[in-house]
């Protein structure tokens, strides 16, 4: 399930009173929670120019009328999630996971990519018990969502999205596709491991899954980009030469050898060796225990 619910605007769902989020520049655009019934939701002023993408969105997946977007209210997200609870079970996190895969899967097969796939941009509903169980999860925020009409590699002029959970194409500007989608989904299902990349990110990708292939350069296929990834391939090579242990096949063995192969299919430094979100929906670890 995709969260980009746009939906009529009414009194009776905006209330002014529990803000969210206020934006200073521009009070008009601020983010507010309210109630309809039994139900909360999250009800969001925003400039034209998001309107406008989200229009395009909607088109494809729900309805809308107003400039005024209506999310439905969602407990945390996997960030917060992990954090308060570093011990959430196994199976918790990976139906999270799978709503996440199904919501990227809906959006590919309508040639659109998220961009921006993170923990924080992954809501979650619990519950409310003792036992903490998922009730469901959505992959939001589509602030800078992108359809591939042309089928080509969108090419920006700096790189968009969070730099911590970009892919190698995605950190030089260039050659951003679904794939790029998938291979952020990779480094998200790191996060429950306490793996998070953070200064030198394409440093950290390519020790951890290098060495780099030639079909990322081509991918690229930009001057300035190519050099970056050169650079930083130098610096990881060196890095796992003296550390043979930083390579993730090395220090993930205790996932087990399904979800190692899961996780280095999406992670392949070739971005186009990597699955489809259609095939890591049907690889063999979501049958594992």
């Amino acid at each position: 399930m995709v969260s980009t619910v746009v939906g009529d605007y009414s009194g009776r769902v905006y209330v002014r009173g529990n803000v969210l989020q206020h934006n200073h520049a521009d009070p008009s655009l601020s983010i507010f929670k309210a109630r309809f019934g039994t139900e909360s939701f999250v009800v969001k002023r925003v400039s034209r120019p998001f309107f406008d993408l989200s229009i395009r969105l909607a088109a494809e997946f729900t309805d809308t009328h107003e400039r005024v977007l209506v999310y439905p209210y969602f407990d945390s997200t996997l960030l917060a999630l992990i954090k308060d609870d570093p011990d959430l079970i196994h199976t918790q996190r990976k139906k999270i996971l799978r709503y996440t895969a199904e919501a990227i899967q809906e959006l590919h097969s309508k040639n659109w990519i998220h961009i921006d796939i993170k923990p924080d941009n992954i809501l979650v509903n619990l519950d409310g018990g003792d036992t903490k169980e998922i009730t469901n999860a959505v992959l939001g925020d589509f602030d800078i969502a992108y359809r591939l009409d042309d089928g080509k590699g969108l090419r920006t002029r700096h790189a968009i999205g969070n730099a911590m959970w970009r892919s190698p194409e995605g950190q030089t500007a260039v050659g951003v596709t679904k794939a790029s989608d998938t291979y952020s989904f990779g480094l998200v299902d790191l996060l429950r491991f306490g793996i998070t990349p953070e200064q030198e990110v394409l440093g950290r990708h390519f020790t951890y899954f290098g060495p780099v292939p030639d079909a990322l350069y081509r991918r690229v296929d930009d001057e300035a980009g190519c050099a970056l990834l050169r650079d930083m391939s130098m610096i990881a090579d060196e890095t796992v030469e003296n550390q043979p242990e930083r390579r993730f096949l090395y220090w993930s063995r205790e996932l087990g050898p399904v979800a190692q192969d899961a996780i280095s299919q999406m992670t392949t430094l070739d971005p186009t060796a990597r699955p489809t979100i259609e095939q890591v929906l049907v690889h063999p670890w979501w049958q594992e225990d």
